[in-house]
């Protein structure tokens, strides 16, 4: 049995449908915390369980005899986030889960990479290698699904791209790639205890995508270089917390802004800027590149304002 965590979310969805193209449904567990999206997936055969990463004796239950389970890292960064995935890995050994495929991130092996954001997947990864389960990394880049869908549409209508990266690179990554990449693993495919570099086909700039959202939509956008202290100061001036546990009441976005401006900093001193052929490696096709993404998501963008 193969386990699949997160089907509520986009990645945990697809590759729950990837992993349908390589096994048969019914080898296949999901698990959600919304009994709607559990209800689909029983009528398409798969086992369904409510379980939540807060949950340990939940994800025990759906765990259980799985030959491999395949962990998404939770959304929200810090000590609740490493709770959680402590949860889920000491879930998966009282479960006798064989091995474990999880969504790290670019770097986590580096012991010179400190970011806020890379900091919860190193402690994972130290949790799970403790744990004497077998397992693999899938150390992700940065999505470019996020640069072609609100990168792209805040750039647009404001016509700025506002950043810390300077003239770092990122080999962005699409989701769907990610997807299939871990639907091979889960399945067996690669090396058992290897952590997989996984990355989309070229390296490009902040200064990269702002062009290329400009040639798709026509509008004029101005790259803003800033410093990582008036980036804080951005974020604070728009209510977003610069803790994970700080009050996003007001905030227009999800994600704290020392997540954001870390993660700009990496990009600036070169740390994402990694490029690999896993993609192709493990699932046989080549990575889409961003211009792929955009020239998909480019119809749901806003019209450029006029001249």
């Amino acid at each position: 049995m193969y386990v699949v965590t997160g089907v509520g979310g986009y990645v945990g969805a697809q590759t729950a449908r990837r992993l349908m193209e390589r096994v048969p449904v019914s080898q296949i567990t999901v698990t959600s915390r919304n009994d709607a999206v559990l209800a689909e997936w029983r009528a398409k055969g798969a086992r369904a369980c409510k379980a939540d990463y807060n949950d340990k004796a939940s994800m025990i239950e759906a765990f259980r005899g799985a030959e491999c389970v395949f962990l998404v890292s939770a959304m929200e960064v810090g000590e609740k986030r490493q709770a959680q995935h402590r949860n889920a890995v000491e879930a998966a050994k009282a479960a006798g889960v064989k091995r474990v495929v999880y969504t790290s991130f670019l770097g986590a092996g580096d012991p010179n990479i400190n970011s806020f954001e890379i900091a919860d997947h190193k402690f994972t990864e130290k949790l799970i290698l403790d744990s004497g389960l077998s397992w693999n990394f899938m150390r992700n880049s940065q999505y470019g699904d996020a640069m072609a869908e609100n990168q792209a549409a805040i750039a647009i209508t404001t016509g700025k791209s506002i950043g810390n990266a300077g003239d770092g690179r990122v080999a962005f990554i699409a989701r769907d790639d990610v997807a299939a990449v871990a639907a091979a693993l889960i399945a067996g495919k690669g090396e058992r205890n290897r952590a997989y570099d996984v990355t989309g086909p070229a390296s490009v700039s902040w200064n990269d995508v702002a062009a290329l959202v400009s040639e798709l939509s026509g509008a004029k956008i101005d790259v803003v270089d800033l410093t990582d202290e008036q980036m804080y100061a951005m974020w604070d001036s728009l209510g977003v917390p610069r803790e994970a546990t700080g009050d996003f009441s007001r905030s227009p976005v999800p994600w704290c802004s020392d997540g954001m401006v870390s993660l700009g900093r990496e990009i600036r001193l070169g740390h994402l800027s990694t490029v690999t052929n896993v993609v192709e490696e493990l699932t046989g096709r080549k990575p889409k590149s961003l211009r792929e993404l955009m020239k998909e998501k480019a119809p749901t963008w806003p019209k450029a304002p006029a001249a």
